[in-house]
């Protein structure tokens, strides 16, 4: 009898531990790991900060190394071209002198000699063009003061006013900016037009 009395009480100690009635869907527990689910969460969504803040400081810092890297090019070529300007510069002087040497050689050198002088001349020009000289178109255009420069205005009626009539020297380009302005006359009307118009 004693020991039905234990078992009797031991099931009652038992029934303690485990709620009584049927556990109703939905039900929240108050103690357990669930109540750990906000924090959870709460960190979720910081760590999700940090990731998007670091992709948008990576993406910023692309985009300045992009930046960094197409400046730096275009300072590189900015010097190169500065560079070839300054050499080129100094040699157009030379290219004058090779271009009235060449003109003396067709009429008092034999004609195979100022062949040889013309390829050479050629050889030079093409160099010169290959890094970006050209020359300045001059003569029977509008004078320009941006690509001209007037050595002197001389009265014609062959040519409208304000034409350039001859080149004295000629001007050169490099990547189309003037590297030396062409030196040229400039056609103007004669004394007698401007007294017919009065």
């Amino acid at each position: 009898m004693n020991q039905e009395k234990e078992s009797t009480s031991q099931t009652a100690d038992n029934a303690g531990d485990r709620p009584v009635g049927p556990q109703q869907p939905g039900a929240v527990a108050t103690a357990g790991p669930e109540n750990e689910c906000p924090d959870l969460n709460e960190q979720f969504e910081a760590k999700q900060r940090e990731l998007e803040e670091a992709l948008q400081r990576y993406l910023r810092l692309a985009a300045d190394f992009d930046n960094f890297r197409r400046r730096t090019r275009q300072e590189m070529d900015d010097v190169r071209k500065t560079a070839a300007a300054g050499l080129i510069g100094e040699l157009l002087p030379v290219l004058d002198n090779f271009e009235r040497a060449l003109a003396t050689a067709r009429s008092l050198l034999p004609e195979n000699v100022a062949t040889g002088i013309e390829m050479i001349y050629r050889q030079l020009w093409h160099v010169l063009a290959q890094s970006g000289v050209q020359p300045v178109e001059a003569v029977g255009k509008p004078f320009d003061p941006a690509f001209h420069e007037a050595f002197e205005q001389v009265e014609t009626d062959d040519a409208p006013e304000g034409t350039v009539i001859e080149e004295v020297q000629k001007g050169y380009l490099l990547h189309a900016k003037v590297l030396r302005p062409a030196l040229v006359k400039v056609a103007r009307r004669s004394s007698l037009d401007e007294f017919a118009d009065i």
